[in-house]
């Protein structure tokens, strides 16, 4: 109707907030940006507990106890309303020792804090005036992998996007921008530092394998991005051009 009527068409982007990534050197951009690191790293608890509540070997140890509790009331004519109290106050307990055992990652995200950023550049995404994601990056000096001499890299201390903005692209645009600053700074590559801000695990390993499965997915997205990245594909033309 509008177009029939002569009118422009309406914008189906009007009023929608500007989406932008870009290195900050704002103080309270910096704050928010390691609050929603802090954040991701609290996060990880909820994650933790749940692989302690429904991992296959403590459901079953779980379930031997109800029963053997349950039978051995049972057997002694406890009321069925006492018996059923029993293995409810059995289940409270098990979830406080889970989060007992898991609030260690409340802890690390409290260290989350300006001595931990450091000299680390911060790369932020801002979707209007609210920082959805962001990558901090350490640039340091040390030995070149073809071992010619020192060379600059880039290690990622920590990569966060906000809980509702994830699985949204925003990830993979905030490692595409630290590929990006690190051709721009000339390093060798940039890297996920070993101790970075997700990294850390308090259970044993049997517990970890969403953790390891979400750590192998970042490395190799981040390897990926470094193949496909422009400085790469020249390098790898013109060493093909030398053996013809």
């Amino acid at each position: 109707m509008d177009q029939a009527n002569g009118a422009p068409p309406e914008d189906p982007l009007a009023g929608v907030p500007e989406l932008r990534s870009y290195v900050t050197d704002d103080e309270q951009e910096k704050i928010e940006a390691l609050k929603l690191v802090a954040d991701s790293v609290a996060q990880m608890r909820q994650l933790a507990n749940s692989s302690l509540i429904f991992h296959p070997l403590n459901v079953a140890m779980f379930g031997i106890v109800i029963a053997v509790v349950s039978r051995y009331l049972y057997d002694r004519k406890y009321a069925p309303f006492i018996i059923m109290m029993t293995c409810l106050g059995l289940c409270t307990t098990l979830l406080l020792l889970f989060r007992y055992v898991t609030q260690g990652y409340l802890t690390a995200a409290e260290q989350i804090n300006w001595q931990w950023l450091g000299s680390a550049d911060v790369i932020v995404t801002k979707f209007g005036d609210e920082i959805i994601g962001t990558v901090m990056i350490d640039w340091l000096s040390g030995e070149s992998r073809q071992k010619r001499k020192k060379a600059w890299r880039g290690e990622i201390k920590s990569w966060a996007v906000r809980l509702k903005y994830r699985e949204k692209g925003v990830g993979t645009a905030l490692l595409e921008d630290a590929v990006k600053e690190s051709r721009r700074k000339g390093a060798e590559t940039v890297e996920f530092a070993d101790n970075h801000a997700n990294s850390m695990r308090i259970l044993p390993s049997y517990y970890n394998a969403k953790f390891e499965k979400r750590e192998k997915r970042a490395r190799e997205l981040l390897q990926d991005l470094l193949e496909a990245s422009p400085t790469r594909a020249r390098r790898k033309r013109g060493g093909s051009g030398g053996s013809r």
